[in-house]
């Protein structure tokens, strides 16, 4: 029960931190280490992290474009991430932070499709945290998906031959 409001708690201020994002477009990486430091990471073995109780992942600072970074991950048996839910959310952008204090986009699994944008194994995105004014599929050729554009957690339509770090997923 504790961890459970444990998780909900930092949860919710994730949630507001991305509002005050979203709002006053600066960057609020203090408060997101402060609540980073309290989320325990579960080691998966081999660099992997546990997002959910049946997945892990590895964040990647070697930049591939959106093609060769899920190439990369279907290597490794996983996926480019996808989220189920909020929680999967900030314990990604947590993972990232860890990892590389400084704030960099990364590829997540969204593109674009005839209905909108879908996970790469074209099931729906029930997640999805736009930066504002986003997506705006610029020049007409922004496909795939990057997180923290401009501050963390949020997502930017990106050229998919644009070479970003990323983030892999797999079932253990």
């Amino acid at each position: 029960m504790q961890r459970v409001m444990h998780v909900t708690v930092v949860t919710a201020v994730l949630l507001a931190v991305g509002i005050l994002n979203a709002v006053s477009a600066q960057s609020h990486t203090e408060e997101l280490e402060f609540v980073c430091e309290h989320l325990k990471r579960v080691s998966c073995g081999g660099g992997w992290t546990h997002i959910d109780a049946t997945r892990c992942v590895k964040y990647f600072q070697t930049p591939k474009s959106f093609d060769d970074a899920q190439a990369h991950c279907n290597s490794t048996g996983s996926d480019l991430v996808t989220f189920k839910t909020q929680q999967d959310v900030g314990k990604a952008v947590c993972i990232t932070l860890h990892d590389n204090p400084k704030p960099k986009s990364f590829w997540v699994g969204v593109i674009r499709s005839a209905e909108g944008f879908t996970y790469t194994d074209g099931s729906e995105v029930k997640h999805a945290h736009w930066s504002v004014g986003q997506p705006n599929n610029a020049g007409g050729q922004e496909n795939c998906v990057e997180m923290n554009y401009k501050d963390w957690g949020l997502w930017n339509d990106a050229n998919c031959a644009a070479k970003h770090h990323f983030m892999c997923a797999k079932t253990m």
